[in-house]
């Protein structure tokens, strides 16, 4: 079940920012289809990973390393090339990627099951190599990546256009536009859509 916007409010009236700190800002269920991120520090969240075919998917990468010259925006369309050439190698389809400077979010289709670990495993060390300028022979003692991606699946009609809303005004934020703003044009964009 979602939490409704109006509920979320209430909610942080009542408890006060606190409850409403990550994903459940935004209404997202945390449980057994989400995997990696920081959930890997509880013990119920080290399973194994959950993935779909059938429905999308929503990928987290992020680094806190990702700072200045190292920055995710600064190295976008580096980005984007990687993205797309392994998303055709691996038969993975990218629905929406949104970069915010230490993090991307990617929202996924994948065509088969066996086709995340190598892709999330050639996208990965790309993006690292790319930015930190490492390679097999000039070797970095850094770990770029803080932790696992978190992976979640999308399931239902509502969650996938969330999704959507989410990674669209992440990649706002990360252009400098505040979160109130993005929010804005994206329920401008749902009300100009649901009125066509």
């Amino acid at each position: 079940m979602f939490v409704d916007s109006v509920g979320w409010l209430n909610s942080c009236l009542d408890f006060g920012p606190l409850c409403c700190a990550g994903n459940l800002e935004l209404g997202f269920k945390q449980d057994e289809k989400a995997y990696g991120g920081s959930l890997m520090k509880r013990r119920k969240g080290r399973g194994i990973r959950p993935l779909a075919v059938k429905n999308s998917m929503h990928l987290v990468l992020r680094s806190s390393l990702a700072k200045g010259e190292w920055s995710l925006l600064r190295h976008s369309s580096k980005i984007r090339k990687i993205l797309k050439r392994f998303s055709t190698k691996y038969g993975v389809k990218i629905l929406a990627v949104g970069n915010a400077g230490n993090h991307v979010h990617l929202h996924i289709q994948l065509s088969n099951r066996f086709t995340y670990k190598p892709f999330i495993r050639a996208t990965t060390a790309s993006i690292a190599m790319a930015i930190t300028g490492m390679s097999r022979w000039k070797k970095l003692d850094i770990k770029f990546w803080d932790r696992r991606p978190f992976t979640r699946i999308v399931i239902g009609r509502r969650a996938f256009l969330r999704l959507a809303d989410y990674v669209f005004m992440n990649g706002m934020e990360g252009q400098g536009h505040a979160r109130d703003f993005s929010r804005l044009v994206v329920e401008e964009f749902r009300r100009r859509e649901s009125t066509a």
